[in-house]
Formats: C-alpha cells, structure tokens, sequence
C-alpha cells in the first residue's frame, strides 16, 4: 500500500473516531456548564489546567521517538517502547510531587487543591496510555486508538454529566475524567500486545533516548504552557468567573484539532516511513495535506468567529454571554494551527525535531508576553488575541524552517486564496445574519463558505469526487498538488 493510501486509511479512523469523540465531548460539557454554571466551569478548567502543563514531566518526548523508531524499524521499535515505560516509572512520580508543589507554594487551598490532585491520577494514567497508543500509531494500526477513544470518551460524559446532574461539582467531574483514563490505560495495553508489540529490553541506552526525546519534550513544555498560560493568568488576575467564560470559547474552538490531530497521527508515522525509505515523496504529500488543512480551516474558523452571538446564547445560555468576544477571536488560530501540523510533522520525521523545538519556544516567550499584556486590561478578549498571535508566530517560524521541502510561492498562494476566502465568508455571515433565524443563519453561512472554497479554488470538483468515493467505501490516495490546476486565475 502506497504512503499516501496508508496516511488517507489510518486518517479516516481517527477523523470518523474522533467525530464521534468530539461530538460527545460537546454535547456533554454543553450540558455539564449549563448544569454547574460559570464558576465551576472555570474552577474545573484551572484544575485541568495545571495538570496539562505539568503531564510533559511524565513524557518529555518519549511517545514521538516510540512512534518514529516503531514506524521506521518495529524491532528496534519494541526496545525502545520498553525503555520508555521504565523512564516512567521515575518520570511519573516526579510530575505528581511537582504538580502538588506547585499547587501548595501557590497558595491554592480548599476544592481546587483537591480537584488537582484527584487530577494527577489522570494525567498519570494519560502518561501511561499515550506510550502504548504511540506504539500503535507506529504500527500504523490505527482503528485501535480510534476505537478506544470513541468508548472512553462515552464512559466520560455519562458520569461527568451524572455528576454534574447530582451536585458533585468539581469533585465528581474530576472523577469522570480518572475512570476515562483507567478505560484508556486497560485498553491500549491490551490492544498494543495482540499487535505483538512487546516492550523488549536492550537496545540503545537511556541515555540515548533520552537525548533523542529531548527536542520532543521541551517542545511539549513549550505547548503546554504557551497552550494553558492564559487560564492561569486569567485566574490569578481576573478570577473563575472569567476562566469560566474564557473555557467555553476555547472548548469550542480547540476542540475543532480533533481534524488536523486525527489526520496527523497518520501523517507522522507515514512520513517518517517515507524519509526513510522513499523520500521523494513527502514534497507532494505535504503539498496535499497542506491544502487539505486549509480547506477545512477557513470554513470552520470564520463560521465561528461570525456566528459567536448565536452560538453561544443558543448552546450555553444567557449566564456565558461573556463567551461572545473572546469567541470571536479564538476561531482565527485555526488557520495558522491547522497549517502548522503537517510541517511540524515533516520536520520530527526528517529528524528536525529541534528546529520545531525552538519554533515552539519562540512561541511561548511571545505568548507569555502578549498574554502578560493583553489580559491584565482585556480579560478573556485579551487572551484570545494572544493565541492567534501566537499561533501565527508559530507557523511562519515552521514555515521557514522547512523551506527546503516547500514551494514558497505555492504556499504564498494557497494562503492568500484561504485568508480571501475566510475574510469575505466573515463578512458576508456577519453582515447578513442579524436579519436571518439562527437556524437560516447557519445554513446561510455553511453554503456561503463552501461557495467560496470553489471561487477561490481551494476545493475542487475531483476532490468531491474523491470524497464521494470514499464514500462508497473505497479510500483513495492523499490528493498530491497539479500545478497546473491553479495556473489559471
């Protein structure tokens, strides 16, 4: 099966998989935040919060390495899946005590406090479960994962929404997360042992893959602060009401990676096979799934941004109308967010993984600083700017680094057909729809959107039909670019 092929069939299980996931992921916080209200909401999302941040001590970069090497040679691959799961066993109970650390010296006392440490339960468990998801993704197998996560994420919301119906409050909503986490550990660990991948001892030293993680890690801490900085500040200087607020806009725009997430965990180990083995080939496959990114992005990021005076009243009720600006902001990172992972992808497989380390660095100092900036005096408003600052800085950064693999002038292209074709989708849903239902508003702003995918010519009539095949249960290779097809105005 051709890399292309393996990458589109792999992709489609995590993109139908994580659908389903993201759509009870939705439904169910909806439900949970209109039950509990703003406070908890915002008291439950610091919790989590704090614990994101300090899970990159539990992997420092060990599940890509797991993934490339599984990807690239599975014998040598079991070896270091093995000494991955003993540097855990240090790397685990370190994360834990600095978490707790960090929570006492901070002074944060009472539910939150508890709420945090029911939390390092999960990201322990979340640890332990990336490892051996990383060891199928390596395989290439990846109908297990997305299997898996569709379930866990079922187990989640019917106890966090009992939960929250009960009164439990941040406690019981914790918990809901703990008993996801235990599916998640069960279930991965069974599957990664009928594919045969059993840890195996020797190989490099720890040392080693110690080194080789490194890039991955730091880029880790890198995400996980640049990603969960702006709750904290939010807490510390506005309190939970706003990161209640703030909680919203970003679960609903941060949940739409599930896309660019579920494609990419086919895309990188497809990529590091085709560095090695057939090079030639990734200029055409990042070609096609930058193109791919970018026509999902534009639709999703500008409906989004214009539609946030409907959404949020609709979905959330009255008491998070303090969701509306920031949701009008947030949405813009998905461009530069969506378009970044296939380069971030092609730098870790081509062994450039510190090139992306010090892109994700240069990232995190800027959004620290406009966060520092921007939500003293804004709020919630202030941190959503930050992001897509941020975000911004992030994939031009990856875009110069990879500019050996890429047509700059094709990509300077394509990014001006999509930023043409979001600006005047937001435009034209803004100025239209405060005379529409909300339901005729949305329809209006979905055909609008697709309408302009075409005039632009980022979507075209062959990849519907490829789509339309797909349909019909074939899968069909990852589109690589004609440049003929966009030589004409």
């Amino acid at each position: 099966m051709s890399h292309a092929k393996k990458i589109a069939e792999n992709a489609a299980w995590l993109v139908i998989a994580n659908t389903a996931q993201k759509a009870v992921s939705f439904v169910a916080f909806t439900i949970i935040a209109r039950l509990v209200g703003v406070e908890i909401t915002g008291v439950y999302f610091f919790a989590v919060s704090i614990t994101s941040i300090f899970v990159v001590l539990q992997d420092l970069g060990l599940t890509p390495v797991v993934i490339r090497e599984m990807a690239a040679d599975e014998s040598r691959g079991r070896h270091v899946l093995g000494q991955a799961l003993r540097l855990k066993l240090i790397l685990i109970p370190v994360a834990v005590l600095a978490t707790l650390a960090y929570a006492y010296y901070t002074g944060i006392t009472g539910t939150t406090f508890l709420a945090i440490a029911m939390a390092c339960y999960v990201m322990s468990a979340d640890s332990i479960h990336l490892i051996w998801y990383g060891a199928i993704r390596g395989k290439r197998e990846l109908r297990y994962e997305a299997a898996g996560m569709f379930v866990g994420q079922i187990i989640t919301a019917i106890i966090g929404i009992a939960a929250a119906y009960l009164g439990y409050g941040v406690m019981g909503l914790v918990f809901s997360l703990m008993v996801g986490s235990t599916w998640h550990v069960g279930w991965s660990i069974s599957r990664a042992l009928k594919l045969g991948l059993y840890p195996q001892k020797g190989g490099a030293s720890l040392q080693k893959l110690f080194c080789s993680a490194l890039p991955f890690g730091l880029a880790g801490i890198f995400v996980k602060i640049y990603s969960y900085i702006d709750s904290i500040m939010l807490q510390r200087l506005h309190g939970s009401v706003d990161v209640g607020e703030y909680a919203v806009a970003y679960k609903l725009t941060y949940a739409l990676q599930f896309l660019p997430l579920a494609f990419v965990a086919a895309l990188y180990p497809g990529m590091s096979n085709a560095a090695q083995n057939d090079r030639a080939s990734l200029p055409g496959i990042l070609k096609g799934s930058l193109r791919l990114m970018l026509i999902v992005a534009v639709p999703l990021s500008a409906l989004l941004s214009s539609l946030a005076y409907i959404i949020i009243p609709s979905v959330y009720g009255k008491q998070f109308e303090g969701s509306i600006a920031p949701l009008m902001i947030l949405p813009w990172v998905l461009i530069p967010i969506f378009l970044d992972f296939p380069i971030g992808s092609l730098l870790n497989a081509t062994h450039r993984a510190g090139k992306k380390t010090l892109a994700m660095g240069i990232t995190m100092v800027v959004n620290v600083i406009a966060n520092a900036l921007l939500i003293p005096t804004m709020g919630p408003a202030g941190a959503a700017w930050a992001g897509v600052i941020s975000f911004i800085v992030l994939f031009v950064l990856g875009w110069w680094f990879a500019r050996s693999e890429i047509d700059s002038v094709w990509l300077s292209r394509l990014l001006a057909q999509g930023l043409g074709a979001a600006i005047l989708t937001w435009l034209a849903v803004h100025e239209m729809t405060p005379i529409m239902t909300p339901i005729f508003a949305i329809i209006f702003g979905g055909a609008i959107s697709i309408s302009l995918l075409f005039v632009f010519r980022l979507l075209l009539v062959r990849d519907v039909l490829m789509a339309y095949t797909w349909l019909h249960r074939r899968i069909w290779p990852l589109p690589i670019e004609d440049e003929s097809l966009h030589d004409k105005p």
